[in-house]
């Protein structure tokens, strides 16, 4: 079995976890990522070799699956969590061996998990596994935007920004912003004010076929959009940015069940 390995290159504790799984994996083909290959010494690949494995392993945290993701989007993942909370990365350290054992010899299921698309002045953006977020391109000063679903107008926001978060993403950031929990069995998004000035508007959950669009409206005031916590645009006041569903789910081995981490993690 062809692997590929990424792992938090500045994690001690990461590095030397994965010198055990290079063990456990002595028998496959292992792939290591370039930022990872230098820390260990040893020859790298590119994302394009990345992307020709059959399996991603990642060692770290949600941050690390995130990385993984954009190397290699059509890749199944299996994540080994030495990170905080761990939603994506949800292999315990003392899992690991029995979940290499059943990735190699193809007991582990995999699942699909829906991304979000963006599109910015005719530009498409990355897709977002967890969140695309529109907030201020000045530091400390606040916006006032636009919400539409299906072109029709929901809601005019001033506050810090907004979050579109699919089912996986509403456990992040929006979770902290106070949106919802999204079972990802719900074919939803996910869209949540960040510090409204106001009361109103509350979080609001749409149909994933939803067209979501967000306009900055307050004269000389521009907006970032951030992709998975990667500045993807600079959105100008009156320009649109427009999101809907991606036809490219992401790909994930199975591990763990989605209620039992909501006990344990929230």
């Amino acid at each position: 079995m062809r692997i590929g390995l990424i792992a938090h290159p500045e994690l001690p504790e990461a590095l030397k976890f994965t010198q055990r799984v290079l063990r456990l994996l002595s028998k496959e083909e292992v792939l290591l990522e370039r930022g990872l290959a230098r820390k260990l010494g040893k020859r790298g690949v590119t994302a394009r070799e990345l992307q020709k494995a059959d399996a991603i392993v990642t060692i770290g945290g949600d941050g690390t699956i995130l990385f993984a993701q954009r190397q290699a989007p059509e890749t199944p993942i299996l994540g080994i969590n030495l990170g905080g909370r761990g939603f994506l990365a949800d292999v315990k350290p003392d899992e690991a061996h029995r979940a290499l054992r059943m990735l190699v010899t193809g007991r582990l299921p995999i699942v699909e998990k829906e991304k979000l698309v963006g599109e910015v002045a005719g530009k498409q953006l990355p897709d977002a596994l967890n969140d695309a977020v529109v907030c201020s391109a000045k530091a400390g000063k606040t916006l006032t935007l636009k919400i539409s679903v299906d072109g029709k107008v929901t809601a005019d926001v001033k506050g810090d920004g907004v979050i579109v978060a699919t089912p996986t993403g509403s456990t992040a950031y929006a979770l902290a912003a106070g949106g919802p929990v999204i079972d990802p069995r719900a074919e939803v998004f996910v869209v949540v004010p960040i510090c409204p000035s106001h009361l109103n508007p509350n979080p609001l959950v749409v149909p994933i076929d939803s067209r979501i669009e967000i306009e900055p409206t307050r004269p000389g005031r521009g907006a970032f959009v951030i992709v998975d916590g990667q500045i993807a645009a600079k959105l100008k006041p009156g320009e649109k940015a427009k999101f809907h569903r991606s036809d490219k789910p992401a790909r994930f081995f199975e591990w763990g069940e989605f209620y039992c981490k909501v006990r344990e993690k929230l």
